[in-house]
């Protein structure tokens, strides 16, 4: 078996941003689940911005900005990306 892929999600929002945080808090509920649907090491890291919204990038292409209502929608926006980046559907 060959070594997984290594994916960063950035996001990017200013720091101590309580949207950031749930944003970041997100990404580490479903980490596992895009890991195995995938087969993909998945890095999630913050950074900080000045946008009162966070920015969220995969391998620093932008894929969303602002807050979705709930961590269902992020999921889906994250892989209709991931789907169309990894060549995956």
């Amino acid at each position: 078996m060959g070594m997984r892929r290594k994916v960063i999600v950035t996001v990017e929002g200013p720091k101590g941003n309580y949207w950031r945080f749930t944003i970041s808090w997100w990404l580490r509920e479903i980490k596992e689940i895009i890991e195995r649907e995938y087969n993909i090491e998945l890095i999630i890291e913050e950074v900080d911005g000045k946008d009162e919204f966070p920015t969220v990038y995969v391998d620093g292409e932008p894929v969303m900005t602002g807050v979705p209502g709930e961590e269902g929608y992020l999921i889906e926006v994250l892989k209709v990306f991931l789907n169309r980046y990894l060549g995956s559907g």
